[in-house]
């Protein structure tokens, strides 16, 4: 959902005034509606719409409200869904909001402001929860590529390292010819420490 496109509400209740009186209101909210009377046909007008919300009844035919919660938080669990049910028993709300209910309502909702608000609430919780993960995903892309980086310059550091070392044992390597080949010739060496790279200037000399 775009900041400029219509939010898209599935109500799923199978007592039809008060699916009638829900859609009535939200459609005068301008968000956009899609219903469904059961359980099942929930779930297929969800798969079908993927709707940014979901309100549903717990208390239905062919698969009842939480089925239908355990289904949906588990095939999208970034998808509000928001519980309005007239059982006041605390277990079911306690089975819900386990099963993946982002809000519970009791019926009747006599103010059906608090049911926006609801929503509203839930869409702000989901969007700050794709800007963390999209916040996160940048973080971890940020980490590897500098991971990469000084990776790769360590690299370097390694290769310039076996590079100074293979010198200076050629170096020192030179530095004992040198004082063989003289010491053969019976001068004196050239060089008196020929274990130190120091000297390599007198190479040149």
């Amino acid at each position: 959902m775009s900041e400029t496109s219509q939010v898209e509400v599935l109500v799923i209740e199978d007592e039809k005034p008060v699916r009638d009186s829900f859609r009535e209101f939200l459609e005068d909210q301008l968000y956009l509606v899609h219903e469904a009377s059961n359980g099942a046909e929930g779930v297929e007008r969800f798969n079908e719409f993927q709707p940014d919300v979901v309100v549903l009844d717990l208390r239905m035919p062919e698969m009842n409200g939480h089925q239908v919660l355990e289904q949906l938080s588990a095939q999208s669990p970034d998808t509000p869904l928001i519980v309005v049910s007239g059982t006041g028993n605390i277990s079911d709300t306690i089975e819900a909001l386990h099963l993946g209910a982002w809000d519970y309502l009791l019926k009747p909702v006599t103010d059906l402001n608090i049911l926006e608000h609801a929503i509203k609430q839930a869409l702000e919780k989901a969007r700050l929860i794709k800007e963390n993960r999209d916040y996160q995903k940048l973080l971890e892309e940020k980490v590897d590529q500098r991971t990469s980086e000084l990776t790769e310059k360590m690299d370097q550091m390694v290769r310039f390292n076996k590079m100074a070392i293979g010198r200076e044992r050629r170096v020192i390597e030179l530095k004992r010819m040198i004082n063989g080949l003289l010491r053969e010739l019976g001068r004196e060496p050239k060089f008196e420490s020929p274990e130190k790279i120091e000297e390599d200037s007198s190479l040149i000399e």
